[in-house]
């Protein structure tokens, strides 16, 4: 008999992430269907947080079954769930109260040791040098307020030979993907206020965004002694009949094929 989602985590947890992503969703972006993605967390293991795990695996031809992993901003504790069910052993850091609480509660149901989740920023990562063989980092480096730092300290924790995974929008493309816009995030910000404004969403998170591009990251990289491979994404270009649509994809392939601005930049780095 499969159990369904409120038999595994608890009605309890299960409202204090609805609660959570209510309030980013919602009050934060301004998104209409904030409803609609605010339940959809519940099921985040399968739907945001599986896809690049299973990508690792084909890429490098890797077990994850014994392996110490670390999750860099570990949120509501999707990635960290699905780490352990690979048969990690995961750990978590998070810079966020509210979403480690929540990650703590479903770690105790999943059997993570609580001792392995701190709170923390990627700038000033918790743990000794060369501790972990693979460190993930989803959809986090575009937050951090000083990237190289952060990758600085992701390199240190990570053993020799072992794997960083960086994924973050590339800001030199024509959408911001929180808001779910076709935003110009090349342009100052002032810019993208005043369209926001129009659209009537708000606009304070613009200000916690540091507009990373893939040519920051790779002249970072250079810097330390690494091998980095840069795997380019299109955008999922679903089927459509609207021409506004169309021609958004067609400017980012462009944008792609004049600057090396892929839709998302994904990097899989190795500590020599």
């Amino acid at each position: 008999m499969v159990k369904n989602r409120s038999q595994i985590y608890g009605d309890e947890i299960d409202n204090k992430i609805i609660e959570y992503y209510k309030d980013y969703y919602k009050t934060t972006l301004g998104l209409p269907i904030w409803d609609f993605l605010s339940k959809q967390r519940l099921n985040e293991e399968e739907i945001y947080c599986s896809r690049y795990i299973n990508r690792i695996k084909q890429w490098i031809d890797i077990d994850f079954k014994g392996l110490r992993v670390l999750v860099v901003g570990s949120g509501t504790g999707g990635e960290l769930v699905n780490f352990h069910n690979e048969g990690a052993e995961v750990y978590g850091i998070e810079p966020y109260s509210q979403a480690m609480d929540i990650c703590k509660l479903k770690a105790e149901v999943a059997g993570i040791s609580n001792k392995s989740l701190k709170i923390c920023s990627a700038e000033d990562i918790d743990f000794e040098d060369s501790f972990f063989d693979l460190v993930y980092c989803f959809t986090v480096i575009e937050h951090v307020e000083d990237v190289n730092k952060s990758i600085s300290e992701m390199i240190r924790v990570t053993k020799q030979k072992g794997y960083i995974f960086i994924q973050a929008p590339d800001y030199r493309q024509l959408y911001e993907g929180h808001y779910k816009l076709p935003l110009p995030m090349f342009l100052p910000n002032f810019i993208n206020k005043v369209i926001l404004k129009i659209l009537g969403r708000p606009t304070g998170f613009l200000n916690t965004l540091n507009k990373v591009a893939s040519v920051s990251i790779r002249k970072i990289l250079e810097n330390y002694d690494v091998i980095s491979l840069k795997v380019y994404e299109k955008q999922d270009k679903r089927v459509s009949s609207k021409v506004s649509t169309k021609l958004i994809f067609f400017i980012q392939d462009l944008i792609y094929q004049l600057f090396d601005a892929p839709f998302n930049q994904v990097w899989l780095i190795r500590k020599k």
